[in-house]
């Protein structure tokens, strides 16, 4: 005879009750308790690690950059307080230095790696491993690698996958891959992987990575030139940063806000964003973020006619970016002080600089097609057939292969 499940009935009839309690694994009161005993321990001997804290700092600071990848053999750093560590000082180089941020990156994930097996309970390893990962991918998108980085995110993603009790680790790691889906200009899987990501940090109260995850949303928006609803979103969080005191936040909520402004071609309004933008991230001290702003302000002038004094910020913008080795960004400026050169009909300089460029992006070994497309610019300099639209459209040939100039850290 069938009988319906409820719980009732359950409670009515022995036979569905027998089935019933023989699909229900007893309470083990004594399994409860030694689980807890090795959480608790767990918890305890991580937090003796933490004791040491300046031993990353000390390590990275007494070996010279290109010995970094033999200190995976220190024991000292063979553990998750280390790895900790790591992640922060990377995270703090990310905007100065990224090419340091993904030598640390490259280190602690060789030694995340490293742990045996036993040294933590399973799902820390797997979350230890995934943290190394996916501060890895981040800045090899810094940097505009963003194959290698979708790569490391996705093996992130995988570390994970054994663990559903690690869904905020799981969304940190969707974080970084929708702006890496993002720069890659698959918009549909970004805005996926942004929703999910947001609905976990809104549901732990992570109101910090929750405001970061509006930053991207409003960025994909942005590169799919849907500028007005970025400028919304942006203007929203603008206002929660605000009463938060995020200044972090509210430097990169301005500068997006200053790319909207110019897109949308209000001007005064974009002048306002960037200074305030310019302002903030000299205070924290963030390099790369200074020198997009700056270009921001450039073209900006060039567009209100002003073209000395934008052309001069589009100069200082491409050597803050060639200092700490973000090549493609400082390839960017030139081109635009090349279009610039072109329309006031300066050739001879204009070939100059693309021959520079040409050099710059061949000795760091940038995409052949980012090159080739700057060496038909430059033949068609020489030939006197260039024209200001022929080096905007090398220009978004460049950026297309290049990493978004205003996506969130």
């Amino acid at each position: 005879m069938n009988h319906s499940d409820d719980l009732l009935h359950i409670a009515d009839c022995p036979d569905c009750r027998q089935r019933f309690t023989e699909n229900i694994l007893p309470f083990d009161a004594a399994r409860r308790r030694e689980g807890a005993r090795e959480f608790l321990a767990t918890a305890f001997a991580m937090d003796r690690e933490r004791g040491a804290a300046d031993t990353v700092a000390r390590h990275l600071r007494e070996t010279p950059v290109e010995q970094w990848p033999r200190l995976a053999e220190t024991q000292a750093l063979r553990n998750n307080a280390a790895l900790e560590q790591m992640s922060e000082e990377g995270r703090k180089r990310l905007e100065r230095n990224p090419i340091e941020a993904l030598a640390i990156a490259n280190l602690a994930t060789s030694i995340a790696e490293l742990l045996p097996a036993n040294a933590y309970p399973a799902i820390v390893i797997g979350q230890i491993r995934a943290t190394a990962l996916r501060d890895r991918a981040n800045a090899l998108r810094f940097l505009g690698r963003l194959d290698e980085a979708y790569d490391s995110i996705a093996t992130a993603e995988a570390r994970l996958e054994p663990f559903p009790g690690a869904a905020h680790d799981r969304a940190i790691v969707w974080l970084v891959k929708a702006m890496i889906l993002g720069q890659m200009d698959l918009f549909d899987d970004a805005e996926r992987m942004i929703t999910a990501a947001s609905s976990v940090f809104g549901e732990v109260n992570d109101s910090a990575r929750f405001l970061q995850a509006g930053v991207v949303h409003g960025n994909l928006l942005g590169r799919q030139e849907r500028y007005e609803d970025a400028q919304q979103v942006f203007r929203d969080l603008l206002s929660v940063a605000n009463l938060s005191r995020d200044v972090e936040t509210q430097a990169r909520l301005h500068n997006n806000l200053g790319y909207c402004a110019t897109s949308l071609e209000d001007y005064a309004g974009a002048n306002f964003h960037f200074a305030q933008s310019i302002a903030k991230f000299t205070d924290l001290g963030f390099a790369a973020e200074v020198a997009r702003t700056e270009r921001g302000a450039g073209l900006v002038l060039i567009g209100k006619g002003q073209f000395d004094l934008g052309m001069a910020r589009l100069q200082e913008a491409r050597r803050a970016f060639a200092r700490i080795h973000m090549t493609e960004e400082a390839g960017l400026c030139a081109l635009r002080l090349i279009e610039t050169m072109v329309e006031r009909g300066n050739t001879d300089d204009a070939r100059s600089l693309s021959s520079t460029v040409i050099e710059e992006f061949t000795r760091a070994s940038l995409d052949t097609r980012a090159i080739d497309a700057v060496i038909r610019l430059r033949a068609s300099l020489d030939a006197d057939g260039a024209t200001a639209e022929t080096v905007r459209t090398v220009h978004a040939i460049v950026q297309s292969l290049a990493m978004d100039e205003a996506a969130a850290s």
